[in-house]
């Protein structure tokens, strides 16, 4: 089923083009709506903003319009976290993440050729160097937006002095004067308890940070941070963590394998049992018969849960009601252990959850191998998986773009004509057979890619092997514009005219 794409500037000139010229004019718009609100509305008043996004957008509350109060607020940090840091199926998808987007290449691209626009460009990669951690480092701190749903990062700024300076403000590599990053601080999330949000257009301002009782609170504004949030759906200033789909799942897997592990407890080690007179139950009890009782419950937890744990049992059998001896003991423990039967296989519905966890977050072919699958699903899951991940380090380094560089330009009074852009690589590898099997495909269409030096270019360089463009190209043809004859030669020519014609 054909798509259509809504933002291709192509598509509006068209339907443009088809409004332009249709029948039906604005005079007759006009009419058909009459004395509506349309008509009534000045310029003024269009310009209000007369309603909020959401409750979030509201009040600044983290996750207001969350339906399940467990999570709400800091519980959802912390319910979140737990996940993350908890669950296996969980733990193994955001560390490849991490992983994998930790080796993406972040370059930085002039905006032209231009002498100048290079060098504006080598000092956003210059300030990106001189930060007291990694640009990687940072990248890796600001996925945590992926499990929380946002990412909060202060920036501090330091004026470049050289490396002499001893001032931490000032101490750089370099000795332009202008001023660059020292270094770019995590904000937990869990120490952020409200949004400062402007009521009339939902846009973030800032938060309210907790730090203790001694401390009180911190205010940060945007213009000193960059903000990281999956989406920005009904204005929510928290997002929406990748996590949610995955809470309900999570909860009954970590359930389930609570039920196990005690199953599989008393499988190995049975249940003690111990029988005593019935006297010493009794509600009369004397004191001694109910401080035995006491240790021996105490016994039996010992002996399920302790390594070292033993019974002393007593040799006295118990009497009977004429008060002789009997063959009963006076105490008796076992260890009573199932028949190894169960109604319910809680196996299978473990496997299912974990593969709930893993398709909720587009990582199920992490555990195909578990359940078999052929090649091509876990290749098309595989590539599912690659194309959100470029979706999340593009979201980072637009970020980096509209809140940093832009910010750097801002402060040093640049030029914005000349400002770059900071670019993200490639996510995976090129498959080279795909590659190959495409240029068959040209090929066999007889397009001739050897024409377009350019395209050659791009195609060894998805195989990472050098080309030079310059010397590939085929010098153009040289014309030599025809010699004119000399007189000699035009009357030998008009000679030859004449003896074809028979003159």
């Amino acid at each position: 089923m054909a798509t259509v794409n809504l933002n291709c500037p192509s598509l509006i000139l068209v339907l443009r083009d088809f409004l332009s010229k249709s029948n039906v004019s604005n005079d007759t718009m006009v009419s058909y709506k009459g004395n509506s609100l349309m008509k009534k509305l000045s310029e003024g008043k269009a310009k209000q903003t007369l309603g909020v996004a959401g409750d979030n957008t509201h009040n600044g509350q983290i996750r207001a319009d969350e339906f399940l109060p467990e999570l709400r607020g800091s519980k959802a940090v912390r319910k979140y976290r737990e996940m993350r840091d908890n669950d296996a199926t969980i733990g193994a998808v955001m560390y490849s993440v991490e992983q994998i987007l930790r080796d993406v290449e972040l370059t930085v691209k002039p905006v032209d050729d231009s002498p100048a626009a290079k060098v504006e460009a080598d000092f956003v990669t210059s300030v990106l160097d001189d930060m007291d951690h990694t640009l990687d480092d940072h990248i890796a701190e600001a996925l945590s937006y992926l499990s929380y749903g946002f990412g909060w990062f202060e920036v501090i700024y330091k004026r470049r002095v050289g490396p002499t300076e001893r001032s931490d403000k000032k101490h750089s590599k370099y000795t332009d004067g202008r001023l660059g990053v020292k270094k770019i601080a995590s904000r937990a999330p869990w120490t952020i308890n409200k949004f400062d949000v402007n009521q009339k257009t939902g846009d973030v301002l800032g938060i309210q940070q907790s730090v203790g009782l001694m401390n009180g609170r911190n205010y940060i504004p945007l213009n000193k941070s960059l903000y990281y949030r999956t989406t920005t759906l009904n204005g929510d200033p928290s997002g929406r963590s990748i996590l949610r789909n995955a809470y309900t799942s999570y909860e009954y897997l970590n359930n389930l394998q609570s039920i196990e592990a005690i199953a599989v407890e008393r499988e190995l080690a049975g249940i003690p049992v111990a029988r005593i007179p019935a006297e010493y139950l009794s509600g009369d009890a004397s004191a001694a018969q109910t401080g035995f009782v006491r240790d021996l419950q105490q016994i039996l937890r010992d002996v399920k849960f302790n390594e070292q744990g033993y019974i002393v049992l007593p040799s006295d059998t118990y009497p009977d009601k004429d008060g002789a001896p009997s063959t009963t003991r006076l105490v008796d423990i076992e260890l009573m252990a199932s028949n190894g039967k169960r109604n319910i296989e809680i196996g299978p519905m473990i496997n299912r959850y974990q593969h709930d966890i893993a398709r909720s977050v587009l990582s199920e072919f992490l555990l195909l191998g578990t359940s078999g699958g052929s090649y091509a699903l876990s290749k098309s899951k595989t590539d599912l998986f690659l194309r959100a991940l470029e979706s999340y380090i593009q979201a980072i380094v637009d970020v980096l773009n509209k809140q940093l560089v832009e910010r750097l330009w801002e402060l040093n009074g640049l030029n914005y004509d000349l400002m770059p852009k900071i670019e993200a690589g490639d996510v995976a590898p090129h498959d080279l057979r795909e590659v190959s099997s495409f240029l068959r495909n040209l090929n066999g269409a007889d397009i001739d890619v050897s024409a377009h030096p350019e395209v050659v270019n791009d195609l060894m360089s998805i195989a990472e092997l050098d080309f030079d463009v310059a010397s590939y190209k085929k010098p153009e043809p040289v014309v030599v514009a025809p010699k004119e004859p000399t007189e000699t030669e035009k009357l030998e020519h008009e000679l030859l005219k004449s003896l074809i014609k028979g003159e």
